[in-house]
């Protein structure tokens, strides 16, 4: 069927072995593409108990039926299991290389084993190659995607991915990062690169596809009608479009929603300093644009060409360590992209180390230190939880099952911290993205500072997301489209009719899978759970304990207040009443069972028999 099935690539490279096959259909009559394919086929292919980093831990890319097709669906995915969480792990990413293996007819690349020696994978004209990199290992992204451009789109691993970095990340077209942890997979593979480049024209069965819509005239109308729901949506046509998510730190913060200084407070005055506006009116900026894509959500600064920092970057090394200097937020996204680090978990971790050495760091330690990480030459690489466990202060950590929380508070944005809590992939707020209806109120408007009701219409979100990550649709896709608009495009693109209904029951299948693979990976319901510096209970001794000297109690004790109740009153409004205080701990346990409920599983959070059998899964 037209743009449905193509081929699904293995490579062993403990073996040198390279098997093609045809994508099977009912796979992806179930599971889409993309996620849902890339998380089966996890499932299917290794042990959710195996070392991440180990050879029969699989890094699997995957396009999706609606790449490279409809607006705002350039993009690929990355599935394995995590090493800086142990969770399943997905990664939506942006770039050309998802266009690009559609093109080539490539549904999914599945890569397992290890080389002896320094390697990269190169696809193209219907060919797959392993090819020695050892003149790319020990260069930085920029560099090799620079070698390597010439043959096609790149996704690379830097110097921090090479030397296992937890917190490292492969990083597309030099531009587009990712999370968990997936470079230091890449690194223990020996993978330095995967580089594709797919045919422009229809070729011959199994040596790609041009990407032609199934049904060019139907195919149009629903493009049409999509960017008319782009274009009547401020959020996209708007905001992003014209500031790309900086325009998010100017509302968050006048709304009080920007943590900072490792969580111990919420807004800060640095904020008028890293905005969107702030960015456009004193810069001369240029788009850049993923395929397909009619927003062009990204800049460049035009005399410098350098890459304007998304709201995680300008979060992480500004807002979140109060950092005002932009040309050093600059340079710090700039390193982790180079090195190929997550921008997100590195900021986390310096606001740790800030906080338990210094309390606050200069642009130059900031940007040593991250060199340092990125070089595997420092303990914050292996992610704040693993660093703080060391030394006794896991407390301390802002994570969700070992992935740190980006620069969103849930406790002003109480669906979005059941869905940290939620989430397969630990705090990953693109799993369902409940800033937009809390705060933005897009796709429709809900009471952010509410739990009750919540748990039902966040499963509908978590599931629309799992939908959009497997069309390949970019996340923020999610302001406009629903499950009908999506398969319209289905239809009319891939030549397969699947209902609203039946989009949302696989979003369904994809999240209970995995639920599974996690469950099995030795998490339980006492994984799905927030930090206690973000809970009412908060406070006890347990809560502001020192390290056993004065000083370091003190740097912990930072603007901090006890209250009679034993709450802590921070400098913020970040707790102690009104509408910034903590989630109760009772509201947001009482949140998570229904949301079991809703979910059709049990009170321990495993998926009930009667579940499996509706989705066609097994335990």
């Amino acid at each position: 069927m037209e743009n449905w099935t193509g081929k699904t690539i293995h490579v062993n490279l403990s073996s040198e072995s390279i098997r093609t096959s045809r994508t099977d259909g009912e796979l992806q009559d179930k599971f889409l593409g993309g996620r849902g394919l890339g998380v089966k086929l996890l499932f299917d292919l290794t042990d959710p108990g195996a070392d991440p980093l180990g050879p029969e831990n699989p890094l699997i890319f995957t396009s999706g039926p609606l790449t490279g097709l409809a607006p705002m669906a350039g993009r690929f995915v990355l599935t394995s299991k995590s090493p800086l969480t142990g969770t399943v792990f997905s990664w939506n990413a942006g770039g050309n290389f998802g266009q690009e293996l559609k093109k080539e007819g490539i549904d999914a690349l599945v890569v397992t084993g290890q080389a002896k020696k320094p390697v990269y994978i190169e696809l193209g004209e219907g060919n797959v190659a392993i090819k020695n990199a050892g003149k790319l290992w020990g260069k930085n992204t920029e560099e090799c995607t620079e070698i390597l451009g010439g043959k096609g789109s790149v996704a690379c691993i830097g110097r921090a991915g090479e030397k296992l970095v937890g917190i490292s990340s492969i990083v597309c077209d030099s531009v587009h990062s990712g999370r968990g942890g997936l470079g230091a997979v890449a690194g223990s593979k020996m993978l330095k690169a995967v580089v594709v480049k797919g045919k422009d024209s229809k070729g011959k069965e199994g040596e790609g596809k041009g990407l032609t819509p199934a049904d060019p005239e139907r195919f149009k109308e629903a493009e049409s009608q999509v960017l008319k729901l782009f274009e009547a949506n401020p959020v996209l046509s708007k905001g992003l479009a014209n500031y790309g998510t900086p325009v998010f730190v100017k509302l968050l913060n006048y709304l009080d929603l920007i943590p900072c200084r490792n969580f111990l407070k919420r807004g800060t005055q640095v904020a008028d300093r890293l905005s969107g506006e702030y960015i456009r009116a004193g810069f001369e900026l240029e788009k850049e644009s993923c395929p397909a894509c009619p927003l062009g959500c990204m800049h460049r600064i035009k005399s410098t060409k350098q890459l304007v920092p998304g709201y995680d970057s300008l979060w992480a090394f500004g807002l979140n360590l109060e950092n005002p200097d932009f040309k050093s937020v600059l340079r710090a996204n700039h390193i982790c992209m180079d090195y190929g680090l997550d921008p997100v978990s590195a900021g986390s971790v310096l606001g740790v180390y800030a906080e338990l050495e210094s309390g606050i760091l200069d642009p130059r330690e900031l940007e040593g230190l991250l060199l340092k990480i990125g070089e595997g030459e420092s303990e914050l690489g292996k992610g704040s939880l693993e660093y703080l466990s060391a030394r006794g202060r896991k407390e301390l950590s802002m994570d969700v099952k070992g992935l740190e929380m980006a620069g969103f508070d849930p406790r002003g944005i109480r669906g979005q911290a059941l869905a940290y809590a939620t989430s397969p992939h630990g705090a990953d707020y693109l799993t369902a993205f409940m800033v937009g209806p809390e705060v933005l109120g897009k796709p429709l408007g809900l009471d952010r500072m509410g739990l009750s009701g919540k748990a039902g219409i966040l499963q509908v979100f978590e599931n629309l997301t799992a939908v959009l990550d497997s069309l390949s649709l970019c996340p923020y896709s999610f302001f406009a489209l629903n499950e009908g608009s999506c398969s319209d495009l289905l239809l009319s693109a891939a030549g397969k009719q699947l209902s609203p209904a039946d989009l949302l029951k696989i979003g369904g299948r994809i999240w209970n899978l995995e639920r599974m693979f996690n469950l099995k990976a030795g998490f339980t319901r006492a994984d799905d759970i927030l930090p206690e510096r973000l809970l009412e209970i908060f406070g006890t001794k347990r809560g502001i304990k020192g390290n056993g000297d004065e000083e370091g109690d003190k740097n912990i004790a930072l603007e901090e207040n006890v209250t009679q109740e034993g709450n802590i009153a921070l400098e913020g409004n970040v707790t102690g009443g009104g509408k910034g205080k903590g989630i109760p701990l009772h509201e947001f346990e009482a949140a998570l069972l229904e949301y079991y409920h809703f979910r059709g599983w049990n009170d321990d959070g495993v998926p009930l028999a009667r579940k499996l059998e509706e989705l066609g899964l097994r335990s």
